[in-house]
Formats: structure tokens, sequence, C-alpha cells
């Protein structure tokens, strides 16, 4: 018969010594007792290291609470800076300020004395013209001879500057328009009486005629004036002046008109409150304005109208259109100065109140 194999046979249970558990035991003992101290040492690292990052954040929060007030000092010193440089900007403005305004102070200084000296300068020829008129008028009252006219005075505007400014050229200029007065104004009836400088002096037989010259020959130099020609003032008063022996007129009405002369606008004309009575309705005048002004040497303000330039320059061209002269007024004998200075053995250019004076172009 074949052999079966042997079923195993089953293992003996061998239970450890007491001595060789007690020694696993302390064995297991040490190595926990091992690995305690290692946790420990662990823990110690661990608290060293969180230490030390507390350390580091503290540090870091100084630094940056360090960086923030630096940021705000520099802020600060920015602001700062911001506020010196535009105080010391506004200190150059000031400066620059200062400048300008001494610079215009020094101008306005200059303007004032030149002003004074055309002022003091038109006073000394008025004063010169009342002397003048005061003196005629006493050689006059040994005539007795005396007439109603209507009397225009003319001057030119800054005529010292001008003349400081170019002599030569402002002689012939002035030369050329009282030129040109005398022969329109003899074309109107007038007469040339005297020149003074810079001005003239001209009678008319009517109102109307001295108004009619007056408002012409002003829109004409108006109209020149933008090619370098010079800019006048027209004074007209109707008063009852006296004849002098050489030819000259003599009165307080003569007075009166050469101040309303120079109480006119620049470009503009001056009338006397008689005088607008006598040719309003009669002439196209243009806009006027009425006011009273004091004159020199006059006890009592008169009213007077005024014409700018501009007003002047608007109206319609008074030679285009001339109103026909009522027939009073055509009967008006001629300026009597003619008659008279050749009968009086006058001057031998009538018409000059001052033989003295040449002729305009002489």
């Amino acid at each position: 018969m074949a052999d079966f194999p042997k079923p195993p046979s089953k293992p003996q249970l061998v239970l450890a010594s007491k001595a060789h558990l007690v020694a696993k035991a302390e064995e297991r003992e040490k190595q926990l007792q091992q690995r305690t101290e290692e946790l420990a040492e662990l823990e110690k690292q661990l608290h060293e290291q969180q230490e030390e990052l507390e350390a580091r954040r503290i540090e870091t929060e100084n630094k940056s609470r360090a960086l923030v007030e630096s940021e705000l000092l520099f802020k600060n010193q920015k602001l700062l800076y911001q506020k010196q440089f535009a105080q010391l900007m506004d200190q150059k403005e000031l400066a620059k300020l200062r400048d300008d305004l001494l610079k215009k102070e020094e101008f306005l200084q200059q303007t004032e004395k030149r002003l004074n000296d055309q002022f003091s300068t038109r006073e000394r020829e008025l004063d010169k013209r009342e002397a003048w008129v005061s003196a005629e008028h006493e050689k006059a009252t040994l005539v007795g001879s005396r007439r109603l006219q209507a009397i225009v005075f003319t001057d030119v505007v800054s005529y010292s500057a001008l003349m400081q400014a170019d002599e030569g050229l402002t002689i012939q200029k002035v030369r050329a328009d009282l030129q040109r007065m005398q022969t329109e104004g003899k074309a109107q009836g007038g007469m040339l009486i005297n020149t003074m400088g810079d001005g003239m002096l001209m009678i008319f037989p009517s109102a109307i005629q001295a108004v009619r010259f007056s408002l012409g020959m002003q829109r004409t130099f108006n109209l020149s004036v933008g090619t370098d020609g010079l800019r006048h003032r027209f004074g007209i008063h109707i008063a009852d002046v006296a004849l002098l022996p050489d030819g000259g007129i003599a009165g307080d009405g003569v007075n009166i008109a050469s101040r309303l002369e120079s109480k006119a606008p620049n470009g503009g004309i001056c009338l006397s409150l008689v005088v607008y009575t006598l040719v309003k309705g009669k002439l196209h005048l243009p806009p006027s304005s009425m006011e009273e002004v004091a004159l020199k040497n006059i006890a009592e303000p008169m009213p007077v109208y005024k014409y700018t330039r501009e007003a002047i320059l608007s109206m319609a061209d008074p030679s285009g259109s001339t109103p026909q002269i009522p027939v009073e007024e055509e009967r008006t004998m001629p300026p009597f100065a003619f008659t008279a200075a050749r009968a009086g053995g006058g001057s031998s250019a009538p018409g000059f109140g001052n033989p003295s004076t040449p002729p305009i172009g002489q």
C-alpha cells in the first residue's frame, strides 16, 4: 500500500519568561523616555523659534511703523517745501508786481508832468490871448465901432507834445490846416482875424455860417486823422465885439470863445447857448451833450453844447446840402474888419488882428 503523508504536527506554544518580558518592558520605557526627551527638545526648539519669530514680528512692526512715520515726515516735508515754493513764487510775483507798479507809477508821473506842462502851456496861451484882447479892447474904446459877430476859435490837440516829437513836420501840418481853414472860411463868408501858433481866430456874419464851417472842417480833419492828420478843437460864440484900428477885434465875447474852445472835446466843437439857440432847427446838427461849465474869468457857469468827434463823423456831409440862409441873415453886412482896416489905415494884410503875426504859410 502506498504511504500517506503524515499530518503536520501542531506548533507548541512557547511562553516567554518573566525576565524576558521585564527586559522588553524596560527597553520600551527607555525608548519612550528617549522619545519624551526628544519631544521636549523639539518643543524647546519650537518655543525658541516662536520667540524668535515674535521678536522678528515686533521688529518688522517697528520697522513698518518707522517707515510710516518716515513717509508721513516725507509728506510733511513735501508739503512744507511746496508751501515754501509757493511763498517763493508769491514773493517773485509780488516783486514782479512791485516792479510793474513802479514802472506804471513812473509812467503816470511822467504823463502827469507832461499833462501839467501842456495844461500850463495852454493856460499861458489863454492868458496871453485874454491879455491881448483886453489891451486891444482899450484901444477899441477910442474908436467906438462895435458889431455883433460869430466868433470861432480853433487850436490843435496835443500841440506841445507834437512839437516835441517832430517840430518841423508839426509846423508844416499846422500851416496846411490853417491855410485850408482860411480858404474854406473865406468861401463861407468868414474872415481870418489872427493866427496863434497852432490855432486861429475867425469871425462870421452869422452863427449858421460859423457852425456850418466848423462842422465841415472838423468832419474833414477827423476823417484824415488815420492818415497822420492833426486833430483840432473848435469853440464858437456870438457876441458884440469892438473893431480895432489894425483890423482886429476885442471884447469879452472873444475871451468866452477862447475858453469854449479849450472845453471842446478832442476833434469836436463847443457851442455857447446863444449860438445853439440861433442854429437849432436851421442846421442838421449831430447829437450833442449840454452841460454847464465854469470858464476862467467868467463870473457864472455857462450852459454849452458839446459835439464829439464820433457825433460829427456820424452826420451827413454839411457841404453837400447847404440850407438856405434866411432873408434877414442875407442882409447882414460882411465882416466889418475889411472896411475898417482899409479906412483906418490898419494892417496891410486885413484880417490879422496883430500886424506882427505873419500870414499863414510864411
